[in-house]
């Protein structure tokens, strides 16, 4: 469902997300994700652009999550690379709109509305059980306190 860009984005950042706090090189990433070193660049780039990502140069410089996981939402991250197309119809017609729509038009309403939904509250912690474990306890051990 998602490009290639897409799911080699969503593998950089919940790498990432497993050491929130940790500053990461591109060259540790590449090594990790095993997602070529040249695209890998591009995208941190670019997630470094959307504020994603906080970039630090310099011999000791890298990458790090500029905010928590559970603040980062999919859709923030197809933004961030270009890959939001959610709002296109579904066989790329460019004039496909509810007084012209396509043959797929009225199927893919209800699809569509999902997938808004799902984008705009799908967080980076959800993605991993074991960031949403940890997200929930910290939750749970500030509410009790």
């Amino acid at each position: 469902m998602f490009s290639k860009t897409a799911q080699y984005t969503f593998r950089i950042l919940i790498f990432m997300s497993k050491s929130a706090d940790a500053l990461f090189s591109a060259t540790h990433i590449h090594e990790e994700t095993k997602i070529p070193y040249k695209y890998l660049t591009m995208l941190l780039t670019k997630l470094a652009k959307a504020n994603i990502l906080k970039a630090t140069r310099g011999r000791n410089g890298g990458f790090l999550l500029n905010k928590g996981t559970e603040e980062i939402y999919l859709v923030e991250i197809l933004d961030a690379i270009g890959e939001n197309d959610c709002s296109n119809c579904a066989l790329g017609e460019s004039e496909c709109n509810m007084d012209n729509p396509c043959s797929l038009h009225d199927a893919y309403t209800l699809p569509k509305i999902a997938l808004v939904e799902m984008l705009t509250t799908t967080t980076l912690s959800m993605l991993d059980p074991s960031l949403m474990k940890s997200h929930q306890e910290a939750t749970l051990s500030t509410s009790t306190k």
